[in-house]
């Protein structure tokens, strides 16, 4: 599961760059994808923000009472 999880988050990841990548080479490229530009960033920042929480709760699972 650990490796679904890394590999989707790395895809995200290389599609952003990607897309940062046609941004630099001129927007004729960029304008058909910037709704996909945008829902890929949104599905990133949520991904990241729901891994950073469980890992924050799965911390604090270890705390003694």
């Amino acid at each position: 599961m650990d490796r679904i999880l890394t590999n989707w988050l790395l895809g995200l990841i290389a599609a952003l760059l990607a897309v940062l990548v046609l941004d630099a080479t001129g927007q004729s490229f960029l304008n058909p994808l910037a709704p996909v530009a945008n829902v890929l960033a949104l599905v990133t920042f949520l991904a990241f923000v729901l891994l950073t929480g469980a890992f924050l709760v799965y911390t604090a699972s270890f705390r003694d009472p």
